[in-house]
Protein backbone atom coordinates (compact mmCIF):
# COMPACT_ATOMS: atom_id res chain seq x y z
CA UNK A 1 0.00 0.00 0.00
CA UNK A 2 1.27 3.22 -1.07
CA UNK A 3 -1.16 5.71 0.60
CA UNK A 4 -3.55 5.40 2.58
CA UNK A 5 -6.87 8.01 4.28
CA UNK A 6 -6.93 9.63 7.30
CA UNK A 7 -10.34 11.37 8.29
CA UNK A 8 -10.59 13.38 11.21
CA UNK A 9 -13.48 14.25 13.79
CA UNK A 10 -14.51 17.30 11.76
CA UNK A 11 -14.85 15.41 9.14
CA UNK A 12 -11.19 17.05 7.30
CA UNK A 13 -9.73 13.99 5.12
CA UNK A 14 -6.20 13.66 3.77
CA UNK A 15 -4.47 11.47 1.87
CA UNK A 16 -0.99 10.71 2.85
CA UNK A 17 1.43 9.18 0.92
CA UNK A 18 4.08 6.97 1.98
CA UNK A 19 7.86 7.72 1.69
CA UNK A 20 9.78 5.05 -0.24
CA UNK A 21 13.54 5.19 -0.67
CA UNK A 22 14.51 6.13 -3.86
CA UNK A 23 17.89 5.69 -6.08
CA UNK A 24 20.97 7.56 -5.09
CA UNK A 25 21.26 10.49 -7.64
CA UNK A 26 24.05 10.25 -9.91
CA UNK A 27 27.63 11.20 -8.65
CA UNK A 28 29.33 13.76 -10.10
CA UNK A 29 32.46 13.30 -12.63
CA UNK A 30 35.41 13.76 -11.01
CA UNK A 31 38.29 15.28 -13.82
CA UNK A 32 41.86 13.50 -11.97
CA UNK A 33 45.21 13.73 -13.44
CA UNK A 34 47.27 10.96 -14.29
CA UNK A 35 50.24 13.41 -13.63
CA UNK A 36 48.73 14.24 -10.10
CA UNK A 37 51.65 14.32 -7.72
CA UNK A 38 50.12 11.69 -5.11
CA UNK A 39 50.19 9.06 -7.77
CA UNK A 40 52.49 10.66 -11.03
CA UNK A 41 55.02 7.87 -10.63
CA UNK A 42 53.38 4.83 -8.77
CA UNK A 43 53.60 1.38 -10.85
CA UNK A 44 49.69 0.51 -11.44
CA UNK A 45 50.58 -2.43 -13.45
CA UNK A 46 53.39 -4.36 -14.82
CA UNK A 47 55.78 -1.59 -15.45
CA UNK A 48 53.42 1.69 -16.23
CA UNK A 49 53.44 4.74 -14.57
CA UNK A 50 50.58 6.84 -14.15
CA UNK A 51 52.24 9.85 -15.93
CA UNK A 52 53.40 7.31 -18.22
CA UNK A 53 51.12 5.39 -19.66
CA UNK A 54 47.64 6.14 -16.79
CA UNK A 55 45.21 8.29 -19.22
CA UNK A 56 42.83 5.21 -19.87
CA UNK A 57 43.23 4.24 -16.27
CA UNK A 58 42.52 7.32 -15.08
CA UNK A 59 39.60 8.02 -17.50
CA UNK A 60 38.01 4.80 -15.99
CA UNK A 61 38.33 6.47 -12.64
CA UNK A 62 36.17 8.84 -13.70
CA UNK A 63 33.79 7.28 -14.93
CA UNK A 64 33.94 5.15 -11.91
CA UNK A 65 32.92 9.51 -9.84
CA UNK A 66 30.32 9.62 -11.84
CA UNK A 67 28.76 6.20 -10.55
CA UNK A 68 29.74 6.04 -7.11
CA UNK A 69 29.11 8.37 -4.29
CA UNK A 70 32.27 7.98 -2.81
CA UNK A 71 35.64 9.29 -3.66
CA UNK A 72 37.39 6.77 -5.36
CA UNK A 73 41.18 7.83 -6.18
CA UNK A 74 43.01 5.79 -9.39
CA UNK A 75 45.31 4.42 -7.30
CA UNK A 76 42.48 2.42 -5.51
CA UNK A 77 40.81 1.99 -8.92
CA UNK A 78 43.95 0.51 -10.49
CA UNK A 79 44.40 -1.97 -7.95
CA UNK A 80 40.73 -3.10 -8.06
CA UNK A 81 40.89 -3.93 -11.61
CA UNK A 82 43.98 -5.31 -11.01
CA UNK A 83 42.13 -7.87 -8.90
CA UNK A 84 39.54 -8.53 -11.30
CA UNK A 85 41.88 -9.80 -13.83
CA UNK A 86 41.60 -6.30 -16.34
CA UNK A 87 45.57 -5.84 -17.01
CA UNK A 88 47.82 -7.65 -19.27
CA UNK A 89 51.46 -6.74 -19.04
CA UNK A 90 51.21 -2.77 -19.09
CA UNK A 91 47.82 -2.57 -20.66
CA UNK A 92 43.95 -2.56 -19.65
CA UNK A 93 43.49 -5.23 -22.40
CA UNK A 94 40.52 -6.76 -20.79
CA UNK A 95 38.28 -4.13 -19.97
CA UNK A 96 35.00 -6.65 -20.16
CA UNK A 97 36.15 -7.55 -16.58
CA UNK A 98 35.77 -3.91 -15.31
CA UNK A 99 32.40 -4.87 -14.06
CA UNK A 100 33.67 -7.58 -12.06
CA UNK A 101 35.77 -4.36 -9.99
CA UNK A 102 32.95 -1.92 -10.49
CA UNK A 103 29.05 -3.42 -10.51
CA UNK A 104 28.09 -0.05 -11.48
CA UNK A 105 30.22 -0.14 -14.53
CA UNK A 106 29.17 -2.02 -17.72
CA UNK A 107 31.51 -3.10 -20.90
CA UNK A 108 29.87 -2.91 -24.06
CA UNK A 109 32.56 -3.09 -26.66
CA UNK A 110 34.85 -0.60 -28.81
CA UNK A 111 34.34 1.82 -31.62
CA UNK A 112 36.73 2.82 -33.99
CA UNK A 113 36.62 6.18 -36.32
CA UNK A 114 40.53 6.09 -36.89
CA UNK A 115 39.49 6.83 -40.88
CA UNK A 116 36.48 8.44 -41.22
CA UNK A 117 34.77 11.40 -39.16
CA UNK A 118 33.31 10.54 -35.61
CA UNK A 119 29.66 9.55 -35.36
CA UNK A 120 28.43 12.70 -33.39
CA UNK A 121 24.91 11.64 -33.25
CA UNK A 122 25.88 8.62 -31.37
CA UNK A 123 28.55 10.63 -29.20
CA UNK A 124 24.93 12.67 -28.37
CA UNK A 125 23.13 9.31 -27.31
CA UNK A 126 25.92 8.49 -25.13
CA UNK A 127 25.67 11.45 -23.23
CA UNK A 128 22.12 11.45 -22.84
CA UNK A 129 22.28 8.27 -21.76
CA UNK A 130 24.70 7.96 -19.46
CA UNK A 131 26.61 11.57 -19.44
CA UNK A 132 29.99 10.78 -19.93
CA UNK A 133 31.53 9.10 -22.56
CA UNK A 134 35.37 8.02 -22.91
CA UNK A 135 36.56 8.74 -26.32
CA UNK A 136 40.07 8.04 -28.01
CA UNK A 137 42.39 10.92 -29.67
CA UNK A 138 45.81 11.43 -31.40
CA UNK A 139 47.48 12.73 -28.59
CA UNK A 140 50.01 14.22 -31.14
CA UNK A 141 47.30 15.59 -33.88
CA UNK A 142 49.94 15.96 -36.46
CA UNK A 143 50.38 12.02 -36.78
CA UNK A 144 48.09 8.97 -36.82
CA UNK A 145 47.02 6.97 -33.43
CA UNK A 146 49.83 4.76 -34.40
CA UNK A 147 52.10 2.99 -37.13
CA UNK A 148 52.40 0.00 -38.90
CA UNK A 149 55.48 -1.35 -40.07
CA UNK A 150 55.32 -5.06 -41.78
CA UNK A 151 51.86 -5.68 -40.28
CA UNK A 152 52.82 -4.93 -36.72
CA UNK A 153 52.35 -1.77 -34.78
CA UNK A 154 55.54 -0.09 -34.20
CA UNK A 155 54.62 2.44 -31.89
CA UNK A 156 51.13 4.55 -30.48
CA UNK A 157 50.06 8.13 -30.52
CA UNK A 158 46.91 7.33 -28.41
CA UNK A 159 45.46 9.06 -25.83
CA UNK A 160 42.12 8.93 -23.68
CA UNK A 161 39.32 11.56 -22.48
CA UNK A 162 36.30 11.50 -21.54
CA UNK A 163 33.41 13.57 -23.35
CA UNK A 164 31.01 15.48 -20.87
CA UNK A 165 28.50 17.32 -23.00
CA UNK A 166 27.98 18.44 -26.65
CA UNK A 167 28.24 22.71 -27.11
CA UNK A 168 25.61 24.20 -29.14
CA UNK A 169 28.58 24.79 -32.12
CA UNK A 170 29.49 21.07 -32.37
CA UNK A 171 32.15 20.90 -29.90
CA UNK A 172 32.68 18.80 -27.00
CA UNK A 173 33.59 19.44 -23.64
CA UNK A 174 36.15 16.81 -22.20
CA UNK A 175 37.66 16.01 -18.95
CA UNK A 176 41.34 15.34 -19.61
CA UNK A 177 43.55 13.27 -17.48
CA UNK A 178 46.69 14.62 -18.69
CA UNK A 179 46.23 17.56 -16.73
CA UNK A 180 43.24 17.43 -14.63
CA UNK A 181 40.95 20.30 -16.53
CA UNK A 182 37.83 20.80 -18.20
CA UNK A 183 38.28 22.00 -21.60
CA UNK A 184 36.65 22.49 -25.29
CA UNK A 185 38.40 19.70 -27.52
CA UNK A 186 38.36 22.52 -30.60
CA UNK A 187 40.56 24.06 -28.38
CA UNK A 188 42.80 21.71 -26.72
CA UNK A 189 46.11 20.27 -27.71
CA UNK A 190 44.47 17.11 -29.79
CA UNK A 191 42.93 19.44 -32.39
CA UNK A 192 44.45 21.36 -35.23
CA UNK A 193 43.06 24.80 -36.48
CA UNK A 194 40.01 24.08 -38.52
CA UNK A 195 39.37 20.64 -37.29
CA UNK A 196 35.93 19.84 -36.27
CA UNK A 197 34.91 17.17 -32.87
CA UNK A 198 34.22 14.63 -35.44
CA UNK A 199 37.62 15.32 -36.70
CA UNK A 200 39.64 14.54 -33.55
CA UNK A 201 37.98 11.93 -31.88
CA UNK A 202 39.51 8.63 -33.17
CA UNK A 203 37.27 6.19 -31.22
CA UNK A 204 34.99 5.39 -28.28
CA UNK A 205 35.51 2.68 -25.33
CA UNK A 206 32.09 2.25 -24.04
CA UNK A 207 32.77 1.77 -19.98
CA UNK A 208 29.31 2.95 -19.17
CA UNK A 209 28.53 3.98 -15.91
CA UNK A 210 24.91 2.49 -14.47
CA UNK A 211 23.55 4.01 -11.36
CA UNK A 212 21.05 1.90 -10.92
CA UNK A 213 22.76 -1.28 -10.34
Amino acid sequence: MDSFDIVLKDGARYVCTLITEQPAPPATLVPYSQRDPRWANEVYSTGSTFAKNGCLVVCVAMVVSAAYPDRILPPEVAENLKRAGCFVGDYLSRPSRIPDAYPRLSWDGVIHWRDKPADMAFVRSELAQYGCAVAEVAFNPQYPVYWVDANKVTHWNQHFIVITELTADGDVLIADPWDGDFKLLGASRYSLPGWTASRALTGLRLVRPNVQA
